[in-house]
């Protein structure tokens, strides 16, 4: 039997807003080549698009543990389904030096397992400050950084969590 937090997800992964970034080819779940089957919930796997780039992948792949669901934040960090493990450091997204893409998906903080930023549970537990700069769930907020083009949004909506990158310099 499914748990409530597992049919929250399910439910949320059937809205407009997140199968809209499915059609759009933002996001998504399925890929029969790389993800052909889901892990045991709570583990989820996800893939993200990337602008097109010089020697860059097409796609990131997440792995994001929803333990909690909606009343816990998820946690994660970029996976390799090609060996089943955590993405080599080498190959994680960049960022621009100082940039929120650089900032958010730092290889030097906790052995590159969580991502460091507020939506993270292990971030949100581990820096207390950062539950002061959390929004209040159900706004949307997109991260701008100094106009540049590299942008990461992260936004909890009333429906669930939906992380999506845009653009981004990542390689």
């Amino acid at each position: 039997m499914d748990s409530p937090a597992q049919r929250l997800f399910e439910e949320d992964v059937q809205s407009v807003p997140f199968r809209s970034g499915v059609f759009k080819r933002l996001w998504g779940m399925d890929d029969p080549e790389s993800l052909p089957v889901q892990p045991s919930w709570p583990i989820r796997a996800f893939w993200l698009s990337a602008a097109a780039r010089p020697n860059c992948p097409t796609r990131f792949y997440l792995q994001l543990d929803l333990t909690g669901y909606r009343s816990a934040a998820p946690t994660g960090t970029f996976w390799d389904p090609a060996t089943k493990a955590i993405l080599e450091l080498s190959k994680r997204p960049k960022g621009r030096p100082d940039s929120r893409v650089a900032r958010v998906f730092r290889t030097d903080w906790n052995a590159g397992t969580a991502f460091y930023h507020p939506y993270d549970r292990v971030a949100a537990t581990g820096h207390p400050r950062l539950a002061y700069t959390r929004p209040t769930p159900g706004l949307e907020q997109q991260s701008h950084d100094r106009g540049l083009s590299d942008r990461v949004s992260f936004a909890p909506q009333q429906r669930g969590l939906h992380w999506h990158l845009t653009q981004p310099n990542l390689c």
